[in-house]
């Protein structure tokens, strides 16, 4: 649904701007969640991608973007992207 509207939206949504809001909807249903963001080398350049894990399966991307990326070991909780 994130995704989705994310294609349709006016402004350009980063994969880190759509899993955050896709932790948050998550979060206010009380479904556990957690951001996962990852790194590689590709074409001597480093890239960076970010994706929301439920029970460590991806929701929000491809289920072996894990292998595609190196996640970081730990995962964020959505309290620290929060103002308090």
């Amino acid at each position: 649904m994130v995704n989705l509207a994310a294609r349709h939206s006016p402004f350009p949504a980063t994969c880190l701007t759509r899993s955050l809001l896709l932790q948050w909807l998550l979060l206010r249903r009380g479904v556990a969640s957690q951001l996962r963001i990852g790194v590689r080398l590709h074409s001597k350049s480093l890239q960076a991608h970010a994706w929301v894990e439920c029970d460590g399966v991806p929701v929000n991307d491809s289920v072996d973007i894990a292998s595609q990326f190196a996640p970081f070991a730990a995962s964020l909780p959505a309290a620290a992207f929060m103002t308090p």
